[in-house]
């Protein structure tokens, strides 16, 4: 049973028994819940799930280099915009993870079929 304070991320953490303890009114965790949420009142409470299984990350590899080299040979205009995204959010004091995942949506959004844009591009042998 643990709960974790993230500054960073602005968030609580919480494990599942902890929130599962902490639905008890009067409980310790419950307690121990609503001081840090006062404390912290702009502060998310995320439930920390443990992963079963061996799922793959469909998103594995989407760097920015990856990012950037994608746009610049599939679609050359949208560069420029590209690197506007990364400003705007920087211009926002994003850093970090925080840049990453905005700037790893906006690509994916704006590309969903990515992966398959690259294999149909692929040069096919002339009969």
């Amino acid at each position: 049973m643990s709960m974790k304070i993230d500054m960073v991320n602005n968030c609580i953490f919480i494990s599942r028994a902890f929130y599962e303890e902490s639905q008890e009114y009067g409980s310790e965790a419950y307690t121990r819940l609503q001081l840090a949420k006062m404390e912290n009142p702009n502060m998310k409470v995320i439930v920390q799930t443990t992963r079963r299984g061996n799922r793959a990350n469909a998103n594995k590899g989407l760097t920015y280099d990856y990012m950037r080299r994608f746009i610049r040979t599939m679609d050359r205009d949208n560069l420029y915009t590209f690197d506007e995204v990364i400003e705007h959010y920087e211009d926002f004091g994003q850093t970090g993870g925080e840049l990453y995942n905005n700037v790893k949506e906006w690509f994916l959004m704006t590309y969903p079929r990515h992966r398959e844009m690259i294999v149909e591009t692929v040069p096919q042998k002339v009969a």
